[in-house]
């Protein structure tokens, strides 16, 4: 029996809890908010995690300014 074990390292999953707790950290680290705030917060930012989870990413589009979208749309090139 050999005395070396190999393990293949599992790749990080994220789940909509993940991602909600994430954009919160990434919103407080930009503009402080209050304690009383945070559940309000993580709670919209929950909501769109989960919608985006359940309608896919080209609900994005509908977020994205019109001057942006019309940039992309002339540079892709699919």
């Amino acid at each position: 029996m050999s005395e070396r074990i190999s393990v293949k390292p599992t790749p990080i999953q994220r789940n909509i809890y993940d991602v909600a707790i994430e954009l919160v950290n990434l919103h407080v680290s930009r503009e402080p908010v209050d304690a009383s705030e945070l559940g309000e917060l993580y709670t919209k930012y929950y909501a769109i995690a989960y919608t985006l989870s359940k309608k896919g990413a080209a609900e994005l589009d509908n977020f994205l300014p019109e001057e942006i979208k019309s940039k992309f749309i002339k540079t892709s090139s699919w």
